[in-house]
């Protein structure tokens, strides 16, 4: 079983040792030099008193009651001063005391460390001499300061230690927590290991314990969050899928209300409104490129004689099959348009005035040898063509078609006409005409910008 051992307590102990050790290592310093130099003041003191007694003997002729009283006021400055003498005695070769201070104290050789020294005469002399036992707590008292000095620096010396310490300690620690909390897999998480050392503390093992268990909390969050993904994209497919089936009927049905609204309903080409923004397009390209553009006008002659003898139903197939085999003709050269009635436009970009009118004639023969329906009813058709001309507008274009038109039912019918601008008069050959067939020239003189309502009017047969 594992210890459970206060953060705390651990770290205030380690730092009571440190603390103890340091300041034992201090001390021992300072009682050694306190020692040392204790002993250096010992020692120059001696040789003081060496040198003091070599004079006095020196004036052995003097009272030696005032040499006692001149050693004793060196004595006491001497102590005063640091050097704490308790006594002094000087003996002779024979033992005699020659001096001693003070009176009232007696000095046993035995006791006391002697110090012999020789005179200039050559008699010799033994010094013994008492230091006080406070001698040392003096020292350290008249030292407090640099005591002070010495145990501020060795406070410095133990944060420092306890910094370096704690840093290496953590730094190692939390390295390795971080290392192992990157190479969690929160699909398969694991817990994490405790640490050898740390994990005698008690509370290192809640941290590790609170930590765990946020990683299986977060490892069953991000379970439950795939799963909520999986089922918010099984949604985002269905719908989008349902988008994309609905976005699809949607293209479908504006294609057919593209179709609708474009047009015809009874012959499946195009109206008259989509006809008009075609045409207009058309002949503002052809203007600003200046390139050909023919326009056709057909007309199926005696039409309501069809609706009259046959009725309406067989006329509306007779336009169906019309329209048809005018699609046909024209194919991909042109436009075709229902007009009104039973009335065609076919818009020809590319066509100059020969190449349309022999469009023309061809219509009008492959329209002239059908015949429509088991009643064998055959339609011809009378054509008006008209090349744009320069500075030309869409509606002068258009009635000048119309005048063709027009001009070619009042000629007799099953004919082409091709409208010629004023000025521009041209011989037309037609090889292969049937009999009671021509081609006639309408010359129109060209009419300042009319209303395109008024020019796209008409037609009666």
């Amino acid at each position: 079983m594992v210890p459970r051992r206060n953060v705390s307590h651990f770290v205030l102990s380690k730092l009571f040792a440190c603390y103890l050790f340091v300041a034992g290592i201090a001390l021992a310093g300072f009682f050694l030099w306190s020692h040392q130099q204790l002993d250096l003041q010992h020692q120059t003191a001696i040789e003081q008193l060496q040198n003091g007694f070599m004079d006095i003997i020196e004036q052995s002729d003097k009272d030696l009651s005032e040499v006692t009283k001149s050693l004793a006021l060196g004595l006491q400055f001497s102590k005063e001063n640091g050097v704490p003498i308790e006594s002094v005695s000087l003996f002779d070769a024979r033992g005699k005391e020659l001096i001693h201070w003070p009176n009232n104290v007696v000095l046993e050789e035995s006791n006391q460390p002697s110090y012999t020294f020789q005179s200039a005469s050559g008699e010799i002399y033994q010094l013994l001499v008492r230091f006080s036992d406070a001698s040392l707590y003096g020292f350290v008292v008249h030292h407090f300061f640099p005591i002070i000095g010495l145990l501020s620096f060795q406070l410095a010396l133990l944060l420092l230690t306890l910094k370096i310490l704690i840093s290496r300690s953590l730094d190692g620690v939390f390295s390795g927590f971080m290392r192992e909390l990157s190479l969690i897999n929160l699909r398969h998480p694991e817990p994490l290991q405790a640490d050898a050392f740390l994990g005698q503390f008690a509370e290192y093992r809640q941290m590790l314990a609170g930590v765990n268990r946020v990683i299986l909390s977060l490892a069953k969050s991000r379970e439950e969050l795939s799963d909520i993904n999986q089922v918010l994209e099984s949604r985002i497919h269905s719908k989008t899928a349902a988008l994309e089936e609905r976005n699809l009927e949607l293209i479908e049905l504006n294609k057919q209300l593209s179709v609708i609204a474009n047009t015809d309903a009874l012959t499946q080409v195009y109206n008259r409104t989509r006809f008009d923004t075609l045409f207009s397009e058309h002949v503002a390209v052809a203007s600003r490129r200046n390139t050909p553009l023919a326009l056709l006008l057909v007309d199926l002659d005696d039409f309501k004689k069809v609706n009259d003898c046959y009725g309406h139903q067989v006329g509306d197939h007779v336009l169906k099959h019309a329209a048809r085999i005018i699609q046909e003709v024209v194919s991909e050269e042109g436009i075709v348009a229902r007009w009104g009635g039973e009335e065609f436009a076919v818009l020809l970009p590319y066509f100059d005035i020969t190449m349309a009118e022999d469009k023309a004639e061809q219509l009008r023969s492959v329209m002239a040898a059908t015949h429509f329906e088991a009643q064998s009813i055959q339609v011809t058709a009378s054509i008006g063509v008209a090349q744009l001309s320069q500075q030309e507008t869409a509606a002068q274009l258009l009635k000048r078609a119309d005048d063709a038109l027009y001009d070619a039912k009042g000629s007799g019918r099953n004919r082409v006409i091709i409208a010629y601008l004023e000025n521009s008069h041209t011989q037309l050959e037609i090889n292969e005409l049937k009999e009671g067939e021509f081609v006639e020239v309408f010359d129109v003189e060209t009419e300042p910008n009319p209303d395109e309502s008024e020019a796209s009017q008409k037609l009666s047969t």
